[in-house]
């Protein structure tokens, strides 16, 4: 009986380290801080020309994989290779486009947070945008070059590092 359940047990566990090695993303993500996510989206956009000019008016926020886009785009091909870079950034699970406009709103539009009637009640300025006072603003870090972040490691010690496009 105790040879049978050795045999059962040794069985089990190869057939675990088989899935854990066929999936290099098993486990990475539990352990991907989401401003690491934030900095690769970012990066991406960084490093496409066309986008590059537009990253003061994109805001990128993740909480436990899922992303919020906010902000726009200056046009249809910008908004679908934004939403194309955040839905390919490992470790993402969504991405909510809900405050992510196709194209710029006309001058002195609440949305925009310069001009105009500036910021509603309710939001704060991030960039050229406005978004809800409760979420964050990763704009400022991202649109410098060489750009540090604040990031928590699986201790919740916090520390500063370069963004990488590691998972883990």
């Amino acid at each position: 009986m105790t040879k049978k359940m050795t045999s059962v047990l040794f069985a089990f566990l190869f057939l675990v380290t088989l899935i854990a090695l066929s999936s290099p993303a098993f486990g990475q993500c539990e352990k991907n801080a989401d401003s690491q996510i934030v900095a690769d989206i970012y990066a991406n956009i960084k490093s496409d020309k066309g986008l590059a000019s537009q990253i003061s008016h994109i805001n990128v926020v993740s909480s436990s994989g899922a992303v919020k886009l906010q902000g726009w785009a200056n046009d249809q091909s910008s908004y679908d290779k934004v939403n194309d870079i955040a839905l390919k950034t490992t470790c993402v699970k969504l991405v909510n486009v809900n405050g992510f406009a196709e194209t710029p709103p006309p001058a002195g539009d609440s949305m925009r947070s310069g001009g105009g009637a500036g910021c509603a009640s309710g939001t704060k300025p991030c960039g050229d945008i406005c978004i809800p006072e409760g979420d964050a603003c990763n704009l400022g870090g991202f649109m410098t070059k060489g750009a540090m972040i604040f990031r928590f490691d699986t201790n919740f010690f916090l520390g500063l590092t370069a963004p990488d496009n590691s998972c883990g």
